[in-house]
């Protein structure tokens, strides 16, 4: 009985270990600004606008080692910018499907390379990217469009 009490216990730690809480606030305003340029470079999209018919988008690039990027959308209901959360699942100790929400943030590793993936609402999705290194906060703003694959938003893509 130890035994399986002692292997369902080692595998949740393991399972919450992968969900790494960083010190990040849940809410930005939309006038704030870092103190710092240089922490991270944003290779995807390429551009700080880019249009897209799929649902989900990869925000990519590079930086200092140790620090934390973290995705946030823009709230018009509320005027703010909220941490951006994403849906993953993975199978529990019992073998059953369990769901859980992710932040959209990322430590820099040793590679020095950063990736998270988002989903877009569709039209337009104001996105802030907020890097932090110890004292230094960099913020970085980009809008991606989510087109429909009707005629008209079709017509709209080729124009952008």
């Amino acid at each position: 009985m130890r035994k399986v009490v002692f292997a369902v216990l080692l595998m949740v730690s393991v399972l919450l270990g992968q969900f790494s809480v960083f010190a990040s606030p849940d809410t930005i305003a939309p006038d704030s600004t870092g103190n710092s340029n240089g922490l991270v470079v944003v290779t995807n999209p390429k551009n700080q606008k880019d249009s897209t018919f799929n649902a989900t988008y990869i925000i990519s690039g590079y930086g200092k080692e140790g620090t934390v990027v973290t995705l946030y959308n823009y709230s018009s209901n509320d005027g703010v910018y909220k941490k951006i959360f994403n849906n993953t699942q993975y199978v529990d100790a019992n073998g059953v499907l369990q769901n859980a929400q992710t932040a959209a943030e990322v430590k820099i590793g040793a590679s020095g390379l950063f990736m998270n993936t988002i989903t877009l609402n569709q039209g337009g999705n104001d996105i802030l990217i907020r890097a932090e290194n110890s004292d230094r906060v960099q913020f970085m703003k980009l809008f991606l469009t989510k087109y429909s694959y009707n005629l008209f938003d079709i017509i709209k893509s080729l124009t952008n």
